[in-house]
């Protein structure tokens, strides 16, 4: 005669098989929420980037919280963004380290209440950007000397040339204009620089503005670069 089993036995096998239905159901449940975060940090770098290419091609986005749950509420209260292959002008491989603050994504135009950034060019870049500029002439060592604020580039073979830059910021943009030129130890007269007086700074012509409304505010000397700060107020936010 077959045994039946036991009522708290079956009661024991059946509350197991009701854990394991649960643990799967939560792991379902966690592997598409988490699915759907990645789709929506996706969507808001996406945004980031056509709004500011010049960020490159890999940025990092933060949102302070959930993106799946900012971009349902359509609204992000900040937006920590960094990259370390972005472009100012002339000059590549800089890192940057952004926040936007208050992204609206309502409406047919989304926007940011403001902003605030801080861009590091490393001297390679800087001597880099010389050497486009003076495709002719090797360029050596790149210095940057922050007592001066200014970054000396070495010229020719056996650095027979200095050029001397000097990071400024006018009318909310930054550029690099030379404030010395020597070669053999002879400064060169300003008035012999002609338009190269700019160093590296914007082309002639009307200019593009920095994304979101940035605009520069400062730009100091480092031991290994220079960091430019800028802010920006209320701005649209570019649709990919």
């Amino acid at each position: 005669m077959r045994t039946l089993p036991s009522r708290p036995a079956a009661g024991r096998r059946r509350r197991r098989r009701a854990a394991v239905l649960t643990a799967a159901a939560v792991l379902t449940a966690v592997a598409a929420a988490g699915t759907g975060e990645f789709a929506a940090r996706g969507l808001i770098r996406d945004r980031v980037l056509a709004a500011a290419p010049a960020l490159g091609g890999d940025p990092v986005i933060h949102p302070g919280g959930s993106a799946l749950w900012d971009l349902l509420d359509r609204r992000i209260p900040r937006l920590d963004v960094s990259s370390d292959d972005a472009r100012v002008g002339p000059l590549s491989h800089a890192s940057v380290r952004a926040r936007l603050d208050g992204v609206d994504l309502g409406g047919g135009t989304a926007r940011v209440a403001g902003s605030h950034a801080e861009v590091t060019v490393p001297v390679a870049s800087i001597g880099a950007a010389v050497q486009d500029a003076v495709s002719s002439m090797p360029v050596g060592a790149v210095t940057a000397d922050p007592a001066s604020g200014t970054v000396v580039v070495a010229l020719g073979r056996g650095g027979i040339g200095r050029l001397t830059l000097r990071p400024t910021v006018d009318g909310g943009r930054v550029s690099f204009p030379v404030a010395e030129l020597t070669l053999l130890g002879r400064a060169v007269p300003p008035e012999r620089l002609g338009p190269a007086a700019g160093g590296l700074g914007p082309a002639d012509g009307p200019q593009r503005p920095y994304p979101l409304g940035l605009r520069a505010t400062s730009a100091a000397v480092l031991a290994d670069g220079v960091r430019i700060t800028l802010d920006g107020g209320a701005a649209e936010l570019a649709a990919p």
